[in-house]
Order: structure tokens, then C-alpha cells, then sequence
């Protein structure tokens, strides 16, 4: 098997300084090679942004290590070499017209394929990203899908933030206005911190706080101004206490016509998401906005 240090195609295309801004804090976006239905989508999203930020796109694929072994009747594993077989031709085709369309875009990228178990290899090459383009939900039959269960490990793993474009068709606009979900929680605060890259392109900033029954960790106060020491005016819109968030949130992002929203993931543990519903949940599970997460 080549190891995936020997599979690692790079292109940079010519550029001079007068093209590169120098206050844009993204410059190294990861991006996720998994077919489904969106990944045009997300390959688009990941274009813009590397375009706005004169950022590097670094694509993975992975071949999920765990789809090549069979359990049978008698509970004994091996491995399938017809499974084997069709999962390095599947990813060949798409690593050659994937590299076959970038040839012809005005980005920097490299392209990196590798057979490792999913979260762990993607928490590895997201390490040194500024940010990572995730799909949302393609098909839970198939091995390495990013559904629900690998979203939440990489949220709650990574110190890198998620960027997972939502349903809409339309083409994300990195100077878009930002919502920023708010709700005091340590949580809320780490996402608008690894978001600040992001946040400094927007052309209108926008928080929306939701009133809960606790303490809150950073007061609304602090947040306003931590983002006005970084150059962001961001006027405050306090909410009431709804049970509806997540399906409020989206509204009140279609309103304001929001290119994405930031949010902190799992404010509360994800077992206790999965047993009373959650936010988090809620949106990472079916929402037609752009989501920059985090926890």
C-alpha cells in the first residue's frame, strides 16, 4: 500500500503581494473529500474562501479503514478484497476529476489520499487548519458518511472550527453578514474567538442572545467588546426564552440575510443532547443556513 506522504499533489498558482491581504487570520483551509449530494456545494464554499483569504485549500480523502473488514455469522472478521478493491477505485476516480477541475481554478491546493479511520485522521490534519469544511449528513449506510456521531466527535474534539455549509444552493459569500448565536456559555465565546478570521470579513456583525436559567460564564458586555478590540461593531439582540432555538436562530438568520452563523456546539454534554434534544443537535442534524461551529 503507498503511504499517504506519497500521495501528496500540490499547486500554487502565480500570484504577487499586491493580491494577498495581510489582516485576514485564515490561510490554511482543510477540506473533506467525501461524495454525497453536496459535495459540489462545499467545494464551492471552500473555493470562495480560499479565493477572499488568498488561502492554501489542503484536500483529504480518506478510505475509511474500518469499511474493509466483514464480521460473519460467527462473529469472526476479515478483511474483503472486493470491498477493498472498489473503495481505491471509487476514491481514485474522484481524487483524478477533483485534480482534473482544480488545475483550472486561481487557488493554491494539494491533494492528500489515505486509508486511516476517519475522526481521528481528519482531528490529525485539522490540528495545523484555520478552518475545516465539513459535509452535514450524507447517507449513514456509507463507511466514513459525516452524520451526526462523527460532526459531534470532530466538534468536540477539534481546536479547529467547522464550517458546514447548509441546504441552501446559494453560493456562500465570505463578506456576508455573520450572526453570532450567543448565549454566555464558555462554549459561545470559543467559537467567536476561532471564528475572528471569518468575522473580520463579514461586512455586518450581528449577536443574538438567548436568555437561559444560569449564570452566565462571559456577560454580554465582555462579548461586544472583545469584538470591538478586534475592530467588529456588532449590535446586540436579546431574545427571550423559547424551546424552539435552533428552528428561532435559522429564522432570524433568513431575516437578517446571513451568510452563516456562529455557534458553540454542545453546551451541555452531547449524552445529554442525544437522551432531551439540544441545539446543537437540532441544526447539525437537517438546517438550511451555513454553520461555522465550535466548542
Amino acid at each position: 500500500m503507498v503511504s499517504a506522504t506519497d500521495l501528496v499533489m500540490e499547486h500554487r498558482p502565480a500570484t504577487s503581494s499586491a493580491q494577498r491581504p495581510t489582516n485576514v487570520g485564515i490561510k490554511s483551509i482543510l477540506f473533506h473529500v467525501h461524495e454525497d449530494d453536496g459535495m459540489e456545494q462545499r467545494l464551492q464554499t471552500a473555493l470562495s474562501l480560499a479565493r477572499a483569504c488568498s488561502a492554501h485549500l489542503d484536500l483529504v480523502q480518506i478510505v475509511p479503514i474500518e469499511a474493509y473488514s466483514i464480521v460473519d455469522c460467527y462473529g469472526g472478521t476479515f478483511v474483503s478484497g472486493q470491498i477493498v478493491e472498489a473503495l481505491e477505485e471509487q476514491a481514485a476516480t474522484t481524487r483524478s476529476r477533483l485534480e482534473e477541475r482544480l488545475r483550472n481554478e486561481d487557488v493554491s491546493w494539494s491533494y492528500r489520499d489515505t486509508t486511516a479511520a476517519t475522526a481521528p485522521e481528519l482531528l490529525r490534519a485539522a490540528a495545523l487548519s484555520d478552518l475545516l469544511v465539513i459535509g452535514r449528513q450524507p447517507s449513514f449506510r456509507e463507511f466514513g458518511s459525516t452524520g451526526p456521531s462523527l460532526l459531534g466527535e470532530l466538534v468536540c474534539n477539534a481546536r479547529t472550527p467547522l464550517l458546514i455549509p447548509g441546504g441552501s444552493k446559494d453560493a456562500f459569500d465570505p463578506f456576508g453578514t455573520a450572526v453570532v448565536a450567543w448565549n454566555g456559555s464558555v462554549e459561545a465565546a470559543n467559537a467567536v474567538r476561532m471564528s475572528l478570521g471569518l468575522l473580520s470579513m463579514a461586512s455586518e456583525v450581528r449577536v443574538v442572545r438567548y436568555s437561559e436559567d444560569k449564570d452566565l460564564a462571559f456577560p454580554d458586555t465582555r462579548l461586544v467588546k472583545y469584538l470591538a478590540h478586534h475592530g467588529i461593531a456588532a449590535p446586540l439582540d436579546e431574545k427571550g426564552a423559547t424551546r424552539e432555538i435552533a428552528s428561532d436562530l435559522v429564522s432570524y438568520a433568513g431575516a437578517n440575510n446571513a451568510a452563516y452563523l456562529v455557534i458553540g456546539g454542545y453546551s451541555r454534554s452531547r449524552v445529554g443532547e442525544f437522551l432531551f434534544g439540544g441545539v446543537t443537535r437540532d441544526l447539525l442534524g437537517a438546517c438550511s443556513e451555513n454553520l461555522v461551529m465550535a466548542h
